[in-house]
């Protein structure tokens, strides 16, 4: 009869976890739809780095437009 107590409470520990898990989760949600991500669509850093690159492999022209291929 030892063994059912046992079961039980790792039962009730795992549901508990379960639990828990869900809340944060859903709290996790809430933050992402009131704060959602800001997307910039010109990184200063990464079309620095790009034009810097062709730059180097390519010398003596000039970048006039870059777009995003998706």
């Amino acid at each position: 009869m030892e063994n059912s107590g046992f079961i039980l409470i790792c039962i009730y520990a795992l549901a508990i976890v379960f639990l828990i898990l869900f809340i944060l989760s859903f709290f996790i949600r809430l933050l992402i739809i009131v704060f959602p991500e800001k997307s910039s669509d010109d990184d200063a850093a990464i079309l620095a780095a790009v034009t810097t690159h062709l730059n180097k492999v390519y010398p003596h022209t000039q970048i006039t437009k870059m777009e995003e291929q998706k």
